[in-house]
């Protein structure tokens, strides 16, 4: 930590940096580009942190911490005031993972992983075909136990996720507990991470042309794929639509926007509300629209943009909500790029939205309009022992009999 050559004053500089930077850049759709003026406050926070950088300069008995990882923390800190378990600092690294999931490409292994609230364990939801996690032998329904030696049991899902990500050529020494036959057994997997288009859309055509699609996330590419989708269904001749949200935390709002513009008519979907640029509404066009039966799978792992997508539905009749109660994620982050300035990036929240008949679901959730629950053991979403899917079928079955 002490060296003789550093410039005084370095800690507080990286400090007000990060807080005052002149250059925010956007990297995330929901605002345009801002350029923050410095606050009168910045003097006497660069007094407090002069006065907190010499006291660890001159007393701390240790040298090893860098100023690069106490001016993150320091920034940290700053977001964590807020209260606000949403908005957060991200160092370079966190920040291009972060970017990854709303562009929906990355470095990876091609497998989603979802917390189960009640056994707190960390299972393989889905994995892609022809990816990394399926050729080394991952299956869905593993459950993770340890990433190269490190258990992972303990940690949150986000930081397990991100010791298993990284650059092409990553290699991960993955154990499992699979139950096979009755027997559960403890399995090794190394799996080797490269360039991912993420898939983020799966579909297919159910029993008496039922057309389901699966959305994990909304990223750019998911626009692009829910299109294709929906299209080869109509080809096949589908008489209603599941659409299946169960688990999916949200992602951006351009891209559910524009999904809903697809299977709307013209009219209202939200109005964003925040305090840069007031109440921003945004509508349906009308240049294409679903008019056949749908019905929305939602979990209490829908969250955010997937809550808006069910919540416009719901408030504009073009579907059903089947399941149990969604997260309740009413609001809206922005995600500010650091980079040309003093490094990393900010999530910030922004704003709230309202759905189109006006309600906020923030810490309130979506209610289905038909409730089931899928039985506690259920492994996979989308199988024979999905009690919620089968709901959702007899739904559509009933509006196409009518």
């Amino acid at each position: 930590m002490k060296d003789e050559e550093k410039t005084s004053g370095f800690f507080a500089g990286i400090f007000v940096g990060v807080l005052f930077s002149m250059t925010f850049f956007l990297v995330m759709y929901f605002l345009d580009i801002q350029i923050l003026p410095a606050s009168s406050l910045a003097s006497d926070i660069r007094n407090r942190a002069e006065i907190v950088e010499s006291y660890i300069d001159s007393y701390y008995w240790k040298d090893d911490v860098s100023d690069q990882t106490i001016s993150e923390y320091a920034a940290k800190g700053m977001v964590a005031a807020l209260g606000d378990k949403y908005s957060a600092y991200f160092t370079s690294e966190e920040l291009k993972s972060s970017m990854e999931d709303v562009e929906g490409d990355y470095e990876g292994i091609g497998a989603s992983v979802r917390y189960d609230e009640k056994t707190k364990n960390k299972t393989i939801q889905e994995v892609q075909k022809g990816r990394p996690a399926q050729k080394a032998g991952l299956k869905a329904g593993d459950i993770l136990l340890s990433v190269n030696g490190e258990d992972v049991t303990k940690l949150s899902l986000n930081d397990t996720i991100q010791k298993i990500k990284g650059k092409e050529g990553k290699k991960s020494e993955l154990v499992v507990l699979r139950e096979e036959n009755g027997e559960k057994t403890k399995k090794k997997i190394t799996v080797t991470c490269e360039k991912i288009v993420n898939q983020t859309v799966t579909h297919r055509m159910l029993s008496g042309k039922t057309g389901y699609i699966a959305i994990t996330s909304f990223t750019k590419e998911t626009v692009k794929q829910y299109e294709n989708a929906l299209s080869d269904l109509e080809k096949k001749g589908q008489k209603g639509l599941v659409v299946d949200l169960r688990g999916n935390g949200g992602g951006s709002l351009t891209a559910v926007v524009d999904i809903l513009d697809r299977m709307l008519p013209k009219g209202k979907l939200i109005t964003e509300k925040n305090k840069v640029n007031g109440d921003k509404v945004y509508t349906s066009t009308d240049e294409k629209h679903f008019d056949k039966p749908v019905a929305v799978l939602i979990n209490g792992g829908s969250a955010s943009a997937s809550e808006v997508f069910a919540g416009c539905m719901q408030d504009r009749k073009a579907a059903s909500l089947v399941g149990v109660k969604s997260f309740g994620k009413g609001i809206v982050q922005t995600i500010f790029s650091l980079e040309k300035s003093c490094g990393g990036g900010i999530k910030l929240t922004t704003g709230e939205y309202l759905l189109p008949s006006g309600r906020c679901i923030q810490g309130k959730g979506l209610t289905p309009d038909v409730e089931a629950k899928n039985p506690s053991d259920l492994k996979q979403f989308g199988g024979k022992d999905d009690y919620q899917l089968q709901k959702a079928v007899e739904v559509i079955n009933e509006k196409t009999a009518e």
